[in-house]
């Protein structure tokens, strides 16, 4: 194995018993862990060459991917926080440009953000006047029981310590704070990375989770068990929209897509929307 690789544990049960369950062009596959079913990348990058690529995630030349595609769905998300926390001290891990701040201003929020990427954080804090550390949250070392709400959207799945993170986030959540979680929808990213829709989409039958830079694959089961072994428990799950950059009939497909995902979550509770929230409080 490529000294830039690593095989690493299940980060819930934290035992090295996994099955292969897809593999890419190079070392890299996704193993599926035998005790609870968690779907994450092993062999994978070791920490320090992702924290390297993550510092350039966000660049001048692909703005539009953090200012533009998502606007829309971080709009609900807003409201959907909103409606549960109407004020005090928001931190976005993984805040990039911002984008998320603009739903929260002028409505009794202070704003905070975290993300190793320099460009990111310069941009969130000239357009939002937010207070942003550049590098990860456990460098930041805020305070304990610091935020009334942490929001860490479309980015847990990118962390090699995703538990760690979580244990941090409910350190410097208020003990009546509110977790803000979007991770992608695990019925959905099976439907895209093989199949019909991935053939529609992407013009092959197999695209493979291995050939992306997602380290995990949670499936309603296993975020539940990583937010429990964290401490938190969950009040409610928002179904959301597929963030894609096409246009035409790509996007209504998407947009058909995210309907039917919508009315099938509220009429069975199943979900294959494209994106997943998850509102989580300190669990007692």
């Amino acid at each position: 194995m490529s000294e830039r690789f690593e095989n690493v544990p299940c980060t819930i049960c934290g035992q090295q018993n996994a099955e292969v369950f897809m593999t890419g062009s190079g070392p890299a596959r996704v193993v599926r862990c035998r005790n609870d079913g968690l779907l994450y990348m092993s062999p994978r990058l070791k920490p320090a060459i992702i924290r390297e690529q993550h510092k350039t995630f966000v660049r001048a030349d692909n703005l539009e991917m953090f200012t533009g595609f998502r606007r829309a769905m971080l709009r609900r998300e807003a409201r959907a926080i909103q409606r549960l926390k109407p004020g005090g001290r928001l931190l976005d891990i993984g805040c990039a440009t911002g984008t998320l701040f603009g739903f929260f201003q002028g409505s009794g929020w202070r704003l905070h953000g975290v993300d190793t990427s320099q460009t990111g954080v310069e941009l969130a804090a000239q357009q939002y006047g937010a207070e942003v550390f550049c590098g990860t949250l456990q460098e930041a070392r805020y305070p304990s029981r610091s935020f009334d709400v942490v929001s860490i959207l479309d980015t847990l799945y990118y962390n090699p310590q995703p538990e760690r993170e979580l244990l941090e986030i409910r350190r410097v959540l208020k003990d009546d704070g509110l977790l803000a979680l979007e991770i992608p929808g695990y019925n959905y990213r099976l439907m895209r990375e093989r199949g019909p829709l991935c053939w529609l989409l992407n013009g092959a039958w197999v695209r493979g989770f291995a050939n992306c830079s997602h380290l995990y694959f949670f499936s309603p089961r296993t975020i539940r068990r990583l937010l429990a072994n964290a401490g938190f428990r969950i009040v409610r799950v928002v179904p959301e929209q597929a963030s894609i950059s096409v246009a035409g009939f790509g996007l209504l497909l998407n947009h058909l897509h995210f309907a039917a995902a919508r009315l099938l979550f509220h009429l069975i509770g199943v979900s294959i929307a494209g994106k997943e929230l998850y509102l989580a409080v300190k669990a007692a």
